[in-house]
């Protein structure tokens, strides 16, 4: 099972009906990974984890972002997903402090996330790392539950 499909069904079972979480699109989520590994978009970048030579979870950040209200200084937080098993062994931590790190060297103002409204412990995570709700809410495509966007401040290194 794909390490996206494995923190779909941990950390979503309580918010995310069954049958949604029975039938991810794992083989589309395959080919969008691999293609934006293959032909990045201007600053975009993933990052990976290994824990002890294995694949423990990956971010990914679209820079800029997709949202076209926040115009071209904004980079969002479109993935990050770390293997159950690897859960409360900052993974997430290390994933998260290396995209600020990086997006802290690039030309945006903002970052941008999404999650859903009721993942109580990924926005516990996120506002450990200054990230707050900024208002914006939709309804999943996938899952129709209501998800909020998140925003933080990205800070460039003074050179």
């Amino acid at each position: 099972m794909s390490v996206t499909a494995a923190g779909w069904r941990a950390g979503y079972r309580d918010i995310v009906a069954p049958d949604r979480l029975a039938d991810l699109p794992i083989d589309r989520w395959r080919h969008e990974i691999s293609v934006g590994l293959r032909r990045p978009i201007e600053d975009a970048f993933t990052y990976v984890a290994e824990v002890d030579g294995s694949f423990a979870g990956y971010c990914y950040v679209a820079a800029p972002s997709r949202e076209s209200d926040l115009g071209r200084e904004s980079a969002e937080l479109v993935a990050m997903y770390v293997d159950p098993e690897h859960w409360r062994r900052r993974v997430g931590s290390a994933l998260m402090e290396a995209a600020l790190e990086r997006l802290a060297g690039l030309p945006y103002t903002t970052g941008v996330l999404w999650t859903f409204k009721r993942n109580d412990r990924a926005i516990r995570f996120y506002e450990g790392y200054d990230w707050r709700p900024d208002g914006a809410e939709k309804i999943h495509p996938r899952t129709g539950e209501p998800a909020i966007r998140m925003s933080r401040s990205i800070t460039m290194d003074p050179e």
